[in-house]
């Protein structure tokens, strides 16, 4: 891992996508990390709308579908 300069992390409002554990949809964010090296990391992590506790590394399933714009000053 590269020394990390900034993180930022994004709600993704038209997330769609199901929770792996029980099946409820989901929420997601994304999270965007600069290194010094100017490396840029981005991972989509969701979240169970129910308590049932699951969260964990997604794939970007959006309503819209999309494509994601990088995004410079993020």
């Amino acid at each position: 891992m590269h020394p990390t300069i900034h993180i930022s992390v994004r709600p993704i409002l038209d997330y769609y996508g199901k929770c792996q554990s029980c099946g409820y949809p989901a929420g997601a964010a994304e999270m965007v990390r600069k290194s010094l090296d100017g490396r840029v990391e981005r991972l989509v992590v969701a979240t169970c709308e129910l308590p049932c506790g699951w969260s964990g590394p997604a794939t970007r399933t959006t309503m819209t579908g999309g494509a994601v714009a990088d995004d410079t000053a993020a």
